[in-house]
Order: structure tokens, then sequence, then C-alpha cells
């Protein structure tokens, strides 16, 4: 009984400061901030771009990547981005660099929203095909491990691409010219917002 007291012994001082060095690294491990889920998808709503989702990837806490795709209620479209987040955690400001394009629309359903002078250019965006890139300041809030909902707001600058913009008629081109076009492109800086989420996983 004696000899199997002193292996025991013997055992704990050999094998115990091997488990008490280990212990920390495995409590370093739990607490390790570069754990965060680096994938998510990303939903939003807002304007350009209309209804987006998106694949989301962070290679660390400040950064965010996505791409994905876009609806504006028509047709299809694309988009990706880049997020910074100056103060990553459960509150953070974020600045937000995007560049997206959305489908052209059908050409006579265009002509016929057209007709009407006194609607200005952009309210026909979602008949044509158009190309973006957007600036937005905004701020997020949520869990990092988690999900995080967001608000932004900031400028596009659009370029509309107007088929058979000859046919249109010379009233509307007219009004179109004077905001800046070049044959059947017509470009304009607008204001521009959205809101949505990031949900994490992986």
């Amino acid at each position: 009984m004696s000899s199997v007291c002193t292996l025991l012994v013997a055992g704990l001082m050999l094998g115990g400061p091997a488990v008490w060095a280990a212990a920390p690294e495995v409590k370093g491990q739990k607490q390790d901030p570069e754990k965060l889920a680096p994938f998510g998808l990303l939903l939003d709503a807002g304007v350009p771009d209309g209804a987006g989702l998106s694949a989301a990837f962070r290679p660390n806490k400040a950064v965010r990547l996505h791409v994905g795709a876009t609806h504006n209620g028509l047709r299809l479209g694309g988009r990706a981005g880049i997020t910074l987040l100056p103060k990553p955690g459960t509150y953070t400001p974020s600045v937000t660099f995007e560049l997206g394009h959305a489908l052209a629309g059908d050409v006579d359903r265009l002509a016929r929203r057209m007709a009407d002078t006194s609607l200005p250019p952009l309210q026909s965006m979602e008949r044509v095909g158009y190309s973006y890139a957007s600036t937005h300041l905004g701020f997020e809030f949520g869990d990092p491990s988690g999900f995080m909902f967001f608000v932004r707001a900031g400028v596009s600058w659009v370029e509309l691409d107007v088929p058979n913009v000859e046919s249109l008629d010379e009233a509307f081109r007219a009004r179109l010219g004077e905001s800046g076009a070049q044959g059947g492109r017509f470009l304009y800086m607008m204001p521009s917002a959205k809101l949505g989420l990031v949900l994490y996983f992986g």
C-alpha cells in the first residue's frame, strides 16, 4: 500500500508542473479575440442598389470584405465592397466603400416611363442598366461574435446606361444633358443610405 502511495505522489510531482504549464495556454486560447468567426452573411436594403445578400469575410477585427447579389425590384445586380471598423466591439463607427452594377431593364418600358418629362431621370434608374460607386459613414452595434446591425449614409456616383437614347423625347434628352450626358451614358452624384445586418458563423 505504501508503495502505491509513493508511486502516486511521484506521478503528481512529475506530471503536475506539465499540467499547470499547459493550463495558461488553454485559458489564453479561450480568451483569444482573434477567434471571432471570420465568415458571415450580410443582408441590407438601400439606395441605389436595392436589396442585397452578400457573403462576408473578416480577415481581422477591423476589416470586413463582402461580395454578393442585389435586386432593385425589377433586375438583378452585383456588388462588392470593403468596410473598415476603426473601433471594433459592441458599438463601432464604420467606413464603407462599394462598387456595383445593375442589369438593364426592358427598353420599351423605359421609353414609356421617360415620356413623362416632369419626372427626374433618377426615377427611371430601375429601367436601365447602371453602375455605381458609394462611400458611406455609418454605425454598427450588436455582438461581434454573432450578429451586428448597421446604418449608413453617404454619397454615390451613378452612371446610367440608357439604350437608344436618340429615340427619346427631345425635351427629356435636354433635361438629361444638363446632368452630364455623354452619348447614352449619364453621370450623377446622389445621396445614398442603407441599413442591414451581418450574421457571423464559422
